[in-house]
């Protein structure tokens, strides 16, 4: 998938998340005032916040690209990455030295402006197996 049409549908989760909070909130408020029951409506926003704490935090450790959890792979060292994503796409692994290696996530043919290459989600390593920093990226010559 197309990591506009990703952020698009975590945009679009978020915003409905909150105008439902905004919502609930008016409907609580209400109730409060005409003294009537209050317990759903509780039930209700709580549910919303723990959704939208969830959403945001998804949103904010998958910035790179939505299958990637950034902050665990900039974190680990990049064995225990190849162990969790499985095998890479592109590049090497050696150990004593630093490098990349790169995941394919999607190639662009989408509607507008397509670029019709291949697009990688790289990580970079030192020379110690840490990983340093990660990047979408296009293919290399391309």
């Amino acid at each position: 998938m197309n990591s506009w049409y990703a952020e698009i549908i975590e945009i679009l989760v978020i915003l409905i998340l909150v105008i439902f909070f905004i919502i609930f909130l008016v409907m609580l408020i209400k109730a409060k005032r005409n003294n009537k029951n209050t317990k759903s409506k509780i039930i209700f926003l709580s549910v919303d916040i723990i959704l939208l704490a969830c959403s945001l935090l998804f949103v904010l450790s998958h910035p790179t690209y939505y299958k990637f959890n950034d902050w665990f792979i900039l974190k680990s060292d990049i064995k225990s990455v190849v162990l969790e994503y499985g095998q890479y796409d592109l590049g090497s692994i050696e150990d004593g030295k630093s490098g990349k290696i790169g995941y394919y996530i999607y190639t662009d043919n989408s509607p507008i402006m397509p670029d019709h290459l291949k697009h990688y989600y790289w990580i970079y390593y030192d020379e110690n197996g840490m990983v340093e920093k990660v990047e979408e990226s296009l293919q290399p010559g391309g």
